[in-house]
């Protein structure tokens, strides 16, 4: 079974920006004849075509990145690699941020809570040894969260009130 992370994708338009930024560069390497900036010209052009994945599965925890939707390449931690598993409701919601901790090194995985609880469960079953935190009761995540959203809302009704004072 595989579980997919949520991954913002580029705008088109910034996409574009790239390309123009590219082709300004390129101008500018052959009109001042300075033939060391074309690999940095290449580069750019291909960062705009590139895509990636953020993949948990049986093998581990993987991003994928393809260019031109042809060519792939892998950033693999296997289970045995990973050391911690924690969570995040707040950062990302109303979906939810797992930490993969390998080391020191941590990758931010954003998710749907039912794909983090499958995701979980495998990682439980590949290697027990994961560190996980306190598994919380859906129940006080969903008071949190009610708790949070009350908390932003009395905040906001705050300020909007101290805008309106100083209008006066």
């Amino acid at each position: 079974m595989e579980y997919r992370g949520i991954i913002k994708q580029r705008e088109k338009w910034l996409t574009a920006l790239f390309l123009i930024l590219a082709a300004l560069m390129l101008w500018r390497t052959i009109v001042t004849e300075k033939w060391a900036y074309i690999p940095m010209v290449i580069l750019v052009v291909l960062a705009c075509f590139f895509s990636r994945e953020h993949i948990i599965s049986e093998e581990g925890v993987d991003i994928k990145y393809t260019l031109f939707g042809r060519f792939s390449m892998h950033n693999l931690w296997t289970w045995d690699q990973i050391t911690t598993m924690q969570t995040d409701y707040t950062k990302a919601a109303p979906n939810v941020q797992l930490l993969i901790g390998k080391d020191v090194v941590i990758r931010p995985f954003v998710m749907t809570r039912r794909d983090l609880r499958g995701a979980l469960a495998l990682a439980k079953r590949m290697n027990p040894d994961i560190v996980m935190d306190e598994p919380v009761s859906e129940e006080e995540r969903e008071e949190e969260d009610r708790r949070v959203l009350h908390r932003q809302e009395v905040e906001r009704a705050q300020q909007q009130a101290a805008r309106k004072k100083r209008k006066r």
